[in-house]
């Protein structure tokens, strides 16, 4: 008969050597402590790599968001008023070139082209990228694609796929439409020239676009993201060229430093990319590069580097971004 406990309860009889008997099982007091504590350290350890983890970018969300960012930017005018305003100051350019005081031929006319790029591009991609997060944010919109299944970083690269999109047109088109009116006035002798002068200004233009996106990214208001695209133009198209050559005149000549200098300033670089192929490209900092070790595939690097720049800093801002 199996004993009795004294609450009347039926007690496992225990076994002849001290142990269980068979069909029971031992529990050591520390094993259910032990089991929690590891999967405790489990579930930890994988939130803290969900958390560190930052999935890469879906290609195909990314076209979306761009394309869907085109339309919105062209339906608002953007791409009109930027077409415009590039082909107008290129016409005028272009109309005035076989007056006595006007430059003529191709390369006279290019030199001319990219003084007015140095300032009036890299202002109008600024301008263009400056809402394009912090606007958007403002107006709803970028909440709304929030709400779907896209990531912050697909959304920051995406906007600015979309809005490059836009611009690059507006600069092949605004720009190409007096290069039209060259082509009949010099004949395709120097068209390579102005060809590469449209690819580097598409290049100048989507680096400033980049860093406007990221501006517009990190700004809490439009206010202040436009205020510090202004000031972001103001120094790279103003001030930045004139400080380099007043500390180069103070070192008497260092082509490591001009190389600094222009790689620290994409229109800088633009302006050096774009006159390659001419022989226009002897003044400011241009004159010092000798021996420098920048030619046109570093120069080309330099503003690849910037756009990647651009868009990095506006993806990690937006990760951050309380929208």
């Amino acid at each position: 008969m199996p004993e009795r406990g004294r609450d009347g309860d039926e007690s496992t009889p225990p076994a002849p050597d001290g142990g269980v008997v068979d069909g029971a099982t031992a529990a050591s007091p520390t094993d259910a402590p032990a089991e929690a504590t590891e999967t405790g350290t489990a579930d930890e350890t994988a939130t803290d790599a969900e958390r560190i983890s930052v999935p890469l970018p879906r290609p195909g969300i990314v076209l979306r968001i761009a394309r869907r960012e085109t339309r919105l930017t062209a339906r608002r005018g953007w791409a009109v008023g930027l077409t415009v305003v590039f082909a107008a100051f290129g016409l005028l350019l272009a109309t005035f070139s076989g007056s006595s005081v006007a430059p003529t031929g191709y390369e006279p006319v290019v030199a001319s082209y990219v003084e007015l790029a140095t300032y009036l591009v890299p202002l109008a991609a600024l301008a263009f990228g400056h809402g394009a997060v912090v606007g958007a944010a403002e107006r709803g919109r970028l909440g709304v694609v929030l709400t779907l299944p896209v990531s912050r970083v697909e959304a920051a690269i995406g906007v600015f796929a979309g809005r490059a999109a836009v611009l690059a047109a507006s600069v092949v088109v605004g720009f190409g439409v007096p290069g039209l009116l060259l082509l009949r006035e010099f004949g395709l002798a120097g068209w390579p020239t102005f060809a590469w002068f449209l690819l580097a200004t598409v290049a100048v233009a989507v680096a400033l676009l980049g860093l406007g996106v990221a501006i517009s990214a990190v700004a809490p208001t439009s206010t202040v993201a436009l205020a510090g695209a202004l000031l972001v133009w103001a120094w790279f198209a103003l001030v930045h060229d004139l400080l380099a050559l007043g500390v180069l005149a103070a070192l008497d000549g260092a082509g490591g430093f001009v190389a600094a200098a222009v790689a620290a300033n994409p229109v800088s670089t633009y302006r050096l990319l774009a006159l390659a192929p001419t022989d226009a490209g002897g003044a400011g900092l241009a004159a010092a590069l000798d021996g420098s070790g920048l030619s046109v595939g570093a120069l080309v690097a330099v503003l690849l580097g910037w756009i990647v720049v651009g868009v990095g800093v506006a993806a990690v801002a937006m990760r951050s971004k309380r929208i």
